[in-house]
């Protein structure tokens, strides 16, 4: 039997999809457009803006502009709209309507009369999930699919003003990270159709769940430069690093039932899934006191962090034939720009007015394309606004990533185990709230 099990290999990329799922119900491949209210009120565009605290998630040196020290608290609400169909099977449902809620916190302290700024921040990056009810299997059953990751950095920052006009800052991003997911969990399937001279005409598929979560810690570098040319023109730049870190001790449970063995549960290790390298460069141009314009193109290098994901399983807990498990997936991302353009205006000393639009495209090769992982928006217009009183300010955007479509028709089961002719539309609103306060110096 261990040898016909080998071509269970067929169902390995579909098992992988669900793990890493979540993450793509972002916007910018698995980035947001923008961190923070006052950010996603421009579409993101913050490289050469000096933001409050949370400006630091996107150029350290941009803390370096603020004296005395700020608090502040952030939370983004993000509601995606799913929708799968097209496939062999006649599927064709929306995903799950859920909301999910990436909350932030930052401090920024700036000492009048020194060069040097200091920050902290603790910082959603994701925390997203795409489940979908009563899909048609292949298997004649009527099953499901869910997955759900979660990921923040503790953000320790420092900047240095070289004078008035010139900064640097420096970022030391340490992550926290976890997975769950569920892949068809109530199917087992085998069907003992060979022969010992021709077992390759074997089938099986055994569903799978991640019961216990398999989570990784992981950290990155963040460096930038800020540079006001002259009063109106502001210059930023930022580089990140690629993450580094493995998935490991969650988890997978197979369910073995259709060769007597129940369900049997594995140590669960998932290789190769990593947050990429980026950089990018930004203007900030101040025609007049009250308007600010802002532009940024970023660089996303996904072509080196999403290109062959392993998920492992090993030391079932059964007297299972497959005594290992390794489901290799190939997505080939594409590396990606991303085009941000922002307005802010303040209308009156208390409030101010933002708008914007962000571009790029989308990462996900049409033939690597999966229900459980549609990362590709590409348009997204946004507007927000600020109030400030005293010593407090609020801040409120909305962001729309207009519905985008790709339709995967690679008939090679390896890579795209769902059928030719499977599609996903994904739309998303996005709504973020801030509340910051500046202390006196």
């Amino acid at each position: 039997m261990s040898r016909t099990l080998s071509a269970l290999r067929w169902c390995a990329p579909a098992l992988l999809l669900g793990a890493l799922a979540t993450q793509a119900l972002a916007t910018n491949g698995m980035y947001l457009t923008g961190y923070g209210s006052e950010a996603a009120g421009r579409a993101g565009a913050n490289l050469a803006v000096a933001d409050r605290a949370l400006g630091l998630q996107a150029n350290p040196a941009g803390i370096a502009q603020l004296q005395g020290t700020h608090f502040g608290v952030d939370a983004q609400f993000l509601a995606p709209s799913l929708h799968y169909g097209g496939d062999p099977f006649g599927n064709d449902f929306d995903g799950d309507s859920k909301v999910f809620t990436m909350p932030s916190i930052s401090w920024v302290r700036g000492a009048h009369g020194s060069p040097w700024t200091f920050g902290l921040a603790l910082i959603s990056q994701g925390g997203m999930g795409a489940t979908f009810a009563g899909y048609a299997t292949p298997f004649g059953t009527s099953d499901g699919t869910s997955s759900e990751v979660r990921f923040a950095t503790l953000t320790p920052t420092v900047a240095y003003a070289v004078n008035e006009d010139l900064a640097f800052g420096v970022s030391a991003n340490a992550g926290y990270s976890d997975v769950t997911f569920a892949f068809w969990p109530n199917t087992s399937f085998y069907n003992d159709g060979g022969t010992p001279m021709d077992p390759a005409d074997d089938m099986g598929f055994f569903g799978a769940d991640l019961t216990e979560r398999a989570r990784t810690f992981n950290t990155s570098v963040r460096a930038g430069a800020l540079w006001r040319v002259v009063p109106q023109v502001t210059l930023g730049a930022v580089y990140q690093s690629e993450t580094n870190g493995q998935y490991e001790n969650g988890t997978l449970t197979l369910n073995q039932s259709a060769i007597g063995l129940g369900r049997v549960h594995y140590d669960a290790a998932v290789d190769g899934f990593t947050w990429p390298a980026q950089f990018g460069g930004g203007v900030q141009l101040r025609p007049t006191e009250r308007l600010m314009l802002a532009a940024d193109v970023r660089r996303y290098l996904w072509e080196d962090a999403m290109a062959k994901i392993t998920v492992k399983g090993t030391n079932p807990d059964a007297a299972s034939p497959m005594s290992t498990v390794e489901m290799p997936f190939t997505f080939t991302w594409a590396n990606e720009w991303v085009t941000a353009v922002g307005a802010e205006y303040r209308a009156t000393p208390a409030l101010t007015l933002r708008g914007g639009f962000n571009y790029g495209d989308s990462p996900v090769p049409d033939e690597t394309l999966n229900p459980l992982f549609p990362a590709i928006t590409t348009k997204h217009v946004t507007a927000g606004l600020g109030w400030t009183r005293g010593a407090h300010t609020l801040n409120l955007a909305v962001e729309r990533a207009f519905e985008a479509k790709q339709t995967n028709d690679n008939t090679n089961m390896n890579v795209n185990p769902f059928g030719p002719g499977a599609f996903v539309d994904h739309s998303q609103w996005t709504v973020s709230l801030g509340w910051s306060k500046a202390f006196s110096r």
